[in-house]
């Protein structure tokens, strides 16, 4: 919600902003039902693979928000206007925000511990790598031109180091 409401540069429409709180809403209480045992007889003790799941959270959470702070600040600098942004956690991967919110939903899916809930990390992850990736990538490719040719040459475009 940071991201959508204070650091994006472009306007964000009513109806998206409204759309996108709703969307987070239903899986976070979704994810807080499921881990109240809506599909167990008993819910399960805090314990080691929690603290884990906190951990994913908490890191996903910050290369997600963390990313796009940094490229918030960069875009606020006049001399920057125009220029694609290549550096910070975006040095690693073109879309690090993506894979944090990845990360962040299996943070959610293993502390609500119930089986239905990696549909929702799954789901978001497919969305990303299949849809939303590359229509990003069509965009900044016809906006920022050879800027993101030298940048897609040298940058993995999900995970860092790898894909």
């Amino acid at each position: 919600m940071v991201t959508l409401f204070v650091l994006l540069k472009r306007k964000v429409a009513l109806s998206e902003g409204i759309g996108l709180s709703f969307f987070m809403a239903f899986f976070e209480i979704g994810f807080l039902l499921l881990g109240s045992g809506l599909f167990s007889s008993e819910p399960s003790p805090l314990d080691a693979m929690d603290l884990f799941a906190i951990g994913l959270i908490l890191v996903g959470s910050f290369l997600n928000t963390g990313s796009e702070l940094q490229r918030h600040i960069w875009k606020k600098d006049p001399r920057n206007k125009g220029r694609l942004y290549t550096h910070g956690l975006f040095s690693k991967s073109m879309h690090i925000n993506y894979l944090g919110d990845s990360i962040l939903f299996t943070g959610w899916a293993m502390l609500a511990a119930c089986v239905f809930a990696f549909f929702i990390p799954l789901l978001i992850t497919a969305l990303f790598i299949f849809y939303h990736i590359p229509a990003l990538d069509d965009y900044l490719k016809d906006h920022y031109g050879a800027q993101f040719d030298s940048y897609s040459k040298k940058t993995a475009k999900f995970i860092p180091y790898l894909y």
